[in-house]
């Protein structure tokens, strides 16, 4: 039996092999322990186990004396969102973020509203290998309640935020139309519901929340890259909206397709909401190592300093707390408004770009058009962290005369081109990603990077 993976990201699992109602009821009631037997709130995505999921997690919090919140489905920031807003011990999604379809998962969630910071997790890790759950007497068990307002409460508190506050009459001038392709996941409601309270006409394409039925797959792969929005590029091409919106399954990451049905791609993601926050608001930006470069330009342009943490939102959430700053993220979509929610917040990230489009400054194409031009390239190879480790030093050779920063893994910086490699959070492989100014650079940086992984020859590259 294979073990589920559980770090900085939470826990996950394929289910059926290495996660079970016994694994998620088992850490449901220990988390319950850990923040003190108070009310939790619950939320998930819609994959095929999710129902499973949900019954083993309500079971695991009940039993140790919490008091349930069932939020349904909803993304995985309207989960934070409630949490930060409100009075809970706690949250919980039951999601696999963008993994495929045979995975779910764990994100646990602080009273303040934020996922378990490293230190937290190494505490909650202590727990379960100790005394692990402390369970509740018959008498103190407490009924499961529901909540049916949390998306709108997000969405509300998007709307009053000053940022947004005033955008709702040109977005209604200009009659907006955005397509919104959610991959039938958590965001398919809450996206829609969005796009039309900002004032523009949502035009659906995968927007369904009904439960996945036995072997159903998502309509595309699940992270929003520009590679899987095929379908979206030709929906805003075909019907000629002014642009297009994609999540992934839990509504955490995003990004968009021009007008002209051209995506733009994750790493583009946070640039926009940097184009549209820092005028209003200076101060510092938090990224992860993996994230363009363009964001540095980006910010160089508006003023503002960048600083760079390990992959993992915690990591960039906790640095953006230490240094006050006002917009972080990650290349993968991700986009932290601290003022709103302190975790990636898909939708966020749309009303930055919906509300760019509102400000008669171009199209979305022209607004791509100024954003810094690199070329990224990403692998992977399946290593373990233990294999990873023995390679280290060969890695360090293949690149002696880069600069080199070991905040998470191996970085390697080589004027117009970086590279970036450590094994991954979620997945038991070893992620390369690299960046220049043309293909053919990123590509010969990898493959340079892969070779010194592959000391026997025997790993697979996992593109």
């Amino acid at each position: 039996m294979q073990s589920p993976i559980f770090g900085i990201s939470g826990l996950r699992g394929i289910i059926g092999e290495s996660l079970f109602p016994e694994t998620v009821t088992r850490h449901a009631a220990s988390f319950g322990t850990f923040v003190g037997h108070g009310t939790v709130a619950v939320g998930r995505d819609c994959r095929a186990s999710g129902e499973m999921m949900l019954a083993a997690a309500i079971a695991g919090l009940t039993a140790v004396g919490c008091e349930v919140v069932d939020l349904g489905i909803c993304p995985t920031p309207t989960v934070v969102h409630v949490t930060r807003r409100g009075t809970l011990a706690g949250a919980m999604m039951l999601t696999a973020s963008h993994n495929p379809e045979q995975w779910n998962g764990m994100k646990f969630v602080s009273r303040e509203g934020q996922f378990l910071s490293p230190d937290e997790i190494a505490a909650f890790r202590k727990l379960l290998k100790g005394k692990g759950a402390k369970y509740a007497d018959w008498d103190a068990l407490r009924p499961v309640k529901k909540n049916p307002n949390a998306i709108y409460a997000h969405i509300n508190s998007i709307l009053s935020n000053e940022l947004f506050r005033s955008i709702r009459p040109a977005i209604i001038e200009r009659k907006l139309k955005v397509g919104v392709d959610a991959v039938n996941g958590a965001a398919s409601i809450a996206a829609c519901q969005l796009v039309e309270a900002l004032g523009a006409e949502p035009v659906r394409l995968y927007c369904s929340i009904e439960p996945m039925k036995q072997g159903a797959t998502f309509p595309r792969k699940p992270e929003p890259e520009a590679q899987n929005l095929g379908d979206l590029c030709n929906l805003v091409r075909d019907r000629k909206l002014d642009l297009g919106i994609a999540f992934d399954p839990d509504g955490d990451r995003f990004s968009c397709v021009d007008e002209t049905g051209v995506p733009l791609g994750e790493e583009a993601t946070i640039c926009l909401a940097c184009k549209y926050v820092l005028p209003k608001r200076k101060g510092p930006v938090v990224v992860n190592l993996s994230t363009t470069h363009a964001v540095d330009d980006v910010c160089t342009e508006l003023g503002v300093t960048v600083e760079r943490t390990p992959v993992g939102e915690a990591n960039v959430a906790d640095r953006m707390e230490k240094v006050q700053a006002v917009l972080g993220g990650e290349g993968n979509g991700g986009v932290i408004l601290p003022e709103l929610n302190f975790t990636r917040d898909g939708l966020v990230a749309a009303a930055t770009v919906i509300g760019l489009a509102s400000l008669g400054k171009g199209p979305l194409s022209a607004i791509r058009a100024t954003l810094p031009q690199y070329q990224m390239v990403k692998t992977s190879v399946s290593l373990t962290r233990e294999q990873f480790a023995e390679r280290v030093d060969k890695l360090v050779k293949t690149f002696e005369d880069a600069q080199v920063d070991r905040q998470d893994g191996l970085k390697f910086s080589m004027g117009d081109a970086w590279v970036h490699v450590r094994p991954s959070n979620t997945e038991p492989i070893v992620r390369i990603i690299a960046e220049g100014k043309t293909e053919a650079q990123a590509k010969e940086v990898v493959d340079k990077a892969r070779q010194a992984l592959a000391a026997n020859g025997k790993e697979t590259d996992k593109k």
